[in-house]
């Protein structure tokens, strides 16, 4: 009986040791969708102590998947021009971004 103890507390613990992404998830799958009819040539998101810095250049095909947990500002790139899109937390997993505009453009995330 001590011996199956054992086996059972060993994979008890290598499952919860192996498998910690399931409860913390410190990833993020990020794909960006334009709702706008404005053609968007690219998305930044920059941490606010600007050690990460992710540029998606074809935001139609591009899906970005890094450690971005945390605050960040975006931006979308409209033209010659940098639309600030403001900062916005991420807590990691799949994420999409949809860009849209009302009177001005936002970006909204959901899971």
């Amino acid at each position: 009986m001590g011996n199956k103890l054992w086996a059972i507390m060993f994979a008890a613990a290598f499952f919860l040791i192996s498998c910690t992404h399931w409860f913390i998830d410190t990833e993020t799958r990020l794909r960006v969708k334009n709702l706008t009819s404005e053609e968007i040539h690219g998305f930044s998101i920059i941490s606010k102590n600007n050690n990460v810095k992710v540029l998606i250049k074809d935001i139609s095909s591009e899906r970005y998947e890094g450690d971005l947990v945390g605050e960040f500002n975006f931006a979308a790139y409209l033209g010659d021009s940098l639309i600030d899109l403001g900062v916005h937390k991420l807590k990691g997993g799949v994420v999409y971004a949809e860009i849209y505009k009302e009177e001005v453009f936002k970006v909204q995330f959901r899971k």
